[in-house]
């Protein structure tokens, strides 16, 4: 952290003595205060990840909520949020901010999570609505944000962002996250590789002092069934298929057939058909996410905005590319090579773009994927590329011909080509080993809270 931001937290904990007793008082519990607690089994703030207690005051329309947060390891002054929402997600929630300034202080905020398409949080114009000011207190300590304030039950309708602000007189979701500000005390996105954000399981009502818990993440399903789609269509099943059809026709053309069509035919064939299929359904799933909305690229949400419209890219690319596999000329028909290079550059071409479109899906905030599972993506490439120089290399030093293409047109198999068919198929199961290890890893870590 930065050194002066370390002193004043320092200073602040000091002057204000602040103790995680004096703060949150847990005793009450189910009794006079209502808690929810993260994870479920934790019975001290300083051993939860998420804390908070509410409870009525002595005046009617108001709730008091203690609030306590865990930070992650961030360079900058860290903030905390919590929000309610009509469901366990983002979108049109309504959030408290308890952030941290440079001094050490802790100020609170409102703010709301627009709806579709980019649920970014934003600040009211008027920061205080709905909380009484006379009540804030904060505190950070042993990386933990303390923050308690007050909130009205009912909003004054007559004020023009009363409808951001919800009434806390229906039982709602409530909200979790943390992350590091910006300049000026500005909230900056939520860092999923320290703190996940966490959403309850259940409606909290807020009149009711129940003593709950939980450990839902924010790992929305729609995501996670969208990311385990693409990860096995394009590192599993594209990769195989076009591995097939690039490098064992020497191989497989001779081992029989399978419908009437060589085996290496039909694998890549069924491999790349259901990709297709695999992708359609991955992107009905996170269109339905999406309300059936269209995301367009935003500048200020930075360049993995553009990922859904790489997505979509790649999926015409497939489909362009299946059209034009099913048109391909007779062997020795003198059109066939160029069937054969556009077919290659639309493959190709989209299981580049794909590893591209992976790559910028494991940085987005709403994806929950670690830090590390870029360089995964980044392993998957590689591996690819190796993959690619072996065999090329192979196919140089055992043959003068380029492509295996050629010699099959005329039904001849170099003997030298013949004698290495052991290392190539031993080259096909390592890589195949490779990749399913990969995607494996990826796939999990879009499914398990880490």
């Amino acid at each position: 952290m930065d050194l002066g931001f370390c002193v004043a937290l320092i200073l602040t904990g000091i002057s204000l003595a602040f103790s995680s007793e004096r703060l949150i008082d847990i005793d009450e519990c189910g009794v006079s205060k209502g808690c929810y607690r993260v994870p479920n089994k934790c019975s001290d703030p300083l051993d939860c990840v998420y804390f908070l207690t509410w409870q009525n005051t002595s005046t009617s329309n108001e709730v008091h909520f203690e609030y306590a947060a865990l930070f992650g390891n961030h360079s900058k002054p860290p903030w905390a949020a919590f929000g309610v929402a009509d469901a366990p997600r983002m979108p049109g929630a309504s959030v408290v901010n308890c952030i941290v300034w440079q001094t050490g202080n802790v100020s609170v905020q409102m703010s709301y999570n627009m709806q579709s398409p980019h649920h970014d949080n934003h600040p009211l114009n008027n920061t205080y609505l709905g909380l009484v000011r006379s009540s804030f207190e904060g505190a950070v300590i042993d990386s933990r944000i303390f923050c308690n304030f007050t909130r009205l039950r009912v909003i004054n309708s007559s004020d023009p962002e009363s409808d951001r602000v919800k009434n806390l007189t229906l039982p709602y979701y409530i909200l979790f996250a943390t992350g590091p500000t910006a300049a000026a005390g500005e909230k900056d996105i939520h860092d999923f590789s320290n703190i996940d954000p966490y959403a309850s399981s259940v409606k909290i009502d807020f009149s009711k002092y129940s003593d709950l818990g939980g450990d839902k993440s924010l790992k929305n399903p729609y995501i996670r069934a969208h990311a385990t789609l693409m990860i096995f269509a394009w590192i599993v099943l594209a990769s195989l298929g076009m591995f097939t059809s690039r490098y064992m026709k020497n191989q497989w053309n001779e081992n029989g057939t399978v419908c009437g069509k060589p085996v290496w035919f039909q694998v890549h064939r069924l491999s790349m058909v259901f990709v297709l299929a695999l992708t359609l359904a991955a992107t009905l799933v996170v269109f339905a996410y999406n309300d059936w909305k269209f995301i367009t690229p935003n500048v200020q949400s930075g360049v993995t905005s553009i990922h859904p419209t790489l997505g979509v890219t790649v999926g015409v690319l497939l489909l362009v590319n299946l059209v034009v596999g099913n048109l391909r000329p007779d062997i020795y028909s003198p059109y066939r090579i160029y069937f054969w290079v556009f077919h290659a550059f639309f493959g190709l071409a989209s299981h580049i773009l794909a590893a591209v479109t992976m790559f910028l899906g494991v940085l987005q905030h709403k994806a929950q994927m670690p830090d590390w599972t870029r360089w995964i993506v980044v392993a998957f490439a590689f591996w690819r590329i190796l993959a690619d120089v072996v065999m090329t290399s192979t196919r140089i030093r055992y043959s003068e011909r380029p492509p295996d293409y050629f010699a099959i047109a005329n039904n001849e198999v170099d003997d030298a080509v013949t004698k290495v068919a052991a290392w190539r198929c031993a080259v096909m199961i390592v890589y195949s080993i490779g990749i399913i290890v990969l995607a494996l890893v990826l796939i999990v870590a879009a499914n398990v809270d880490m």
